[in-house]
């Protein structure tokens, strides 16, 4: 699937370079989005190589549950104070500098995590491994926002997740095939691999004079705007953009509270092996990820928030069917009924902040838009981590599930109109 990506992104770049007088403003658009995509793969198929390994690896170095929660807390945690920073400086130096610095970091945390024997090391590395997370989304779809034609914002949100959601797939489906044969540690050499791609791609057809001249139009214009300060204030103001964000952190709290301890209840109790828990993964990845462009398209037609209730609603569901559930066979469709959820408020929720977000202030509305999950995903992982000490892990699954009710109230407050789509 990459290897043709990269066969349409060479077409692209192709069809769009013959021109004497170079590239259109709608080529350069349309060849950062192939850009920002194949990266956004690439960076995410990384990701999601660890997710299921990495509680695995955390209590295989000696942490008990309650550390575990806490040291993947770290990585949320790390995101929360360096989101804005790194939002300033995409808005200083441009948003492609911001994006290779992620893949760097990512590549950096990638030999550590490979290096290290005793958990007090876990920290430091979890928090490079945060500062790449953290840096990458905001100015990655901040890109595509600004990219997006007038009107398309679902649609091109759609796309965007959908990338995300290829590397959902790709990467547990590494995972499940490399554990079987490997030990947990050695898939860290394996996980280089990804960010070194992503930066070999952006070094032959990234730093072409479009991109930087594009930047430099963007940079021009984002320098008359209004202070920062000016701009929270006015994101704030929206009523639309506050309601989607506590609902988003009843889900990610959930969702941080999951990663966290379902795959150690996997292997406790249910008695799975690390490649079969990695194909659980998948089983959710999947669902998540065609989901994501067709409800992006269907956004922007019958409005944002039909598909969040949606997507509210079977997370819930799915979140208690876990919690009753003993039976591997039927945890698989449930989960994959999980990652639909997940997939079905991605495009939805990213294009419904942008509704609602003037054009100068799209950078800073999709830093809040991490932070939230940052937020709710570091109080999910202590949460799950705490709650461990007190009662089932049957039993976390349902309180989590409650949780996520509650955002669906939020979601049917929210309040839109045709127009705002189009704006």
């Amino acid at each position: 699937m990459i290897v043709l990506h990269t066969i349409c992104f060479r077409c692209k770049i192709t069809s769009y370079t013959v021109s004497e007088k170079g590239p259109s403003e709608k080529g350069v658009a349309t060849i950062e989005l192939s850009l920002i995509f194949l990266l956004t793969s690439l960076f995410f198929t990384g990701f999601t190589m660890l997710t299921p390994i990495l509680p695995l690896y955390i209590t295989a170095l000696g942490a008990s549950k309650l550390e575990l929660g806490f040291i993947m807390a770290t990585l949320p945690a790390t995101s929360i104070f360096a989101r804005f920073p790194f939002s300033v400086l995409s808005i200083k130096i441009g948003r492609w500098p911001v994006v290779i610095s992620a893949l760097l970091l990512q590549l950096a945390s990638c030999i550590l995590f490979m290096s290290i024997s005793t958990k007090i090391l876990l920290y430091p590395t979890i928090v490079i491994y945060a500062l790449a997370l953290s840096s990458f989304g905001p100015s990655a779809i901040a890109i595509a926002l600004e990219s997006s034609p007038i009107g398309r914002k679902g649609m091109i949100m759609g796309r965007f997740y959908g990338a995300i959601g290829v590397g959902m797939i790709v990467g547990p489906l590494l995972t499940s095939l490399l554990t079987y044969y490997l030990e947990v540690q050695q898939i860290f050499l394996f996980a280089l691999a990804l960010p070194i791609t992503g930066l070999t791609i952006f070094t032959l057809f990234g730093s072409k004079s479009f991109l930087k001249k594009s930047n430099e139009k963007k940079l021009a214009e984002e320098k008359e705007t209004r202070s920062l300060l000016h701009s929270i204030r006015r994101i704030v103001c929206q009523r639309n953009i506050m309601l989607l964000s506590a609902s988003s952190i009843t889900f990610f709290i959930a969702l941080g509270t999951f990663e966290t301890i379902f795959p150690v209840y996997a292997k406790g109790e249910l008695g799975l092996m690390s490649y079969q828990i990695s194909l659980l993964f998948v089983a959710r990845g999947i669902p998540n990820a065609i989901s994501r462009i067709p409800i992006g398209n269907l956004s922007d037609k019958i409005g944002r928030r039909i598909p969040l209730v949606f997507a509210y609603g079977l997370s819930w569901f799915a979140l208690f069917l876990i919690s009753v559930t003993n039976n591997v066979l039927l945890l698989v469709p449930i989960i994959g009924l999980y990652g639909l959820a997940w997939g079905a408020r991605t495009a939805p929720s990213a294009a419904l902040y942008s509704d609602n977000t003037l054009p100068e202030d799209t950078a800073l509305v999709s830093t809040i838009l991490w932070l939230t999950a940052d937020i709710a995903l570091a109080f999910g992982s202590s949460l799950a981590g705490t709650l461990s000490l007190f009662i089932p892990t049957q039993s976390i699954f349902r309180v989590v599930s409650m949780i996520v009710l509650a955002g669906l109230f939020g979601i049917l407050l929210i309040n839109e109109s045709k127009s705002q789509r189009k704006g």
